[in-house]
């Protein structure tokens, strides 16, 4: 990180991780909900797809801050 100090690259590895941790978040998510629907639990499919939501709304902004700023300063 040293190395890139103040630079679009940094930005752009930085937001690439976080990216990587959504994508696993929603899919970790996907998997809990269709756990909790066969076991009945309703409750908890409810609470799971809110924050499945809330995570694919972050994912949503990351891309359009990627898309929008930091991609184009390090291509």
């Amino acid at each position: 990180m040293e190395d890139f100090e103040d630079s679009p690259a940094l930005d752009a590895g930085l937001l690439s991780g976080a990216q990587a941790v959504e994508h696993y978040e929603i899919s970790r998510y996907g998997t809990l909900i269709a756990w909790a629907e066969q076991l009945g639990m309703k409750q908890a499919v409810q609470l799971l797809e809110q924050t499945l939501e809330e995570e694919k709304k972050t994912d949503a902004a990351l891309n359009k801050l990627a898309e929008a700023a930091i991609n184009r300063k390090t291509a």
